[in-house]
């Protein structure tokens, strides 16, 4: 059993969503609600705007933008959920003793995290987005308008190098968070969280103190340019975390007592 085989890869797929079913209906029932608050503020009646005030468009687009902005962390934790399942010894062991390849059980894990729970939010946010349509269509049907609708509206105007810059951003962002997800053993994303951006906030640092020594030491000085490698260093970065991740997962034991899984 060494070859990918599609027949056994979707009975492990189907599998793993059976199990993951109570923690879907989490994400999906917390994400609702947090939508719906969200939807709350476009919503006429309770948001006190109306098109004397504000263009209702613009101010819907406004809340989907926030959104937006906070989406790329919850994309990170969603990543560190990669095992979180796998925490008891009994679950590990079904784990390793199910009939497939490791490349089969990896996948599925990596099609879960990065394209199942996202698709529950999406759900969550299309149901949230119907129910505030509804209500604002009651109250006042000249200022109902689309959290759906707006989230399309503001990103028709990205280009196709941009679009692809967000593809290549967010798969870098699901390398690390399954890799942080495999490392640690307990409290996954909140340690992945910190040392994320104790990295971030490190480098800054480490790239302003160069700044400054280069510009009071040196005739150099830092200019930003496009940088025409930038795809190929996302690119690089997402296959050898998801390597690292892949070997990690290949080494899973039955009983760790350590803080790491390697």
């Amino acid at each position: 059993m060494t070859k990918f085989d599609l027949d056994r890869f979707g009975k492990v797929m189907s599998r793993l969503l059976v199990i993951s079913q109570r923690k879907r209906s989490v994400i999906f029932i917390t994400f609702l609600i947090i939508f719906l608050v969200l939807a709350k503020f476009t919503t006429p009646m309770f948001s006190g705007k109306s098109m004397d005030d504000i263009g209702y468009k613009s101010f819907v687009s406004e809340v989907v933008d926030f959104i937006g902005i906070f989406s790329p962390i919850v994309f990170f934790v969603l990543g560190t959920f990669f095992i979180q399942d796998l925490e008891g010894r009994q679950q590990r062991i079904n784990e390793l003793m199910l009939p497939a390849t490791n490349l089969e059980k990896f996948v599925a894990r990596v099609l879960l995290v990065a394209v199942i729970y996202p698709l529950t939010i999406c759900a969550a946010f299309i149901v949230a987005d119907g129910l505030q349509l509804l209500i604002s269509m009651l109250i006042a049907p000249e200022e109902s308008f689309s959290m759906v609708v707006a989230y399309f509206d503001s990103n028709s105007s990205i280009g196709d190098s941009l679009l692809w810059d967000k593809v290549l951003s967010t798969l870098m962002i699901y390398s690390i968070a399954i890799f942080g997800g495999l490392l640690f053993r307990k409290l996954a994303w909140l340690k992945s969280i910190v040392i994320y951006f104790v990295v971030i906030i490190l480098s800054f640092i480490g790239f302003f103190y160069l700044k400054i020594f280069l510009y009071e030491s040196t005739d150099y000085e830092v200019v930003f340019i496009e940088n025409p490698y930038a795809s190929l260093i996302s690119i690089g970065v997402s296959l050898l975390m998801f390597w690292s991740s892949y070997k990690i997962y290949t080494r899973l034991q039955v009983i760790n007592n350590r803080w790491r899984n390697i």
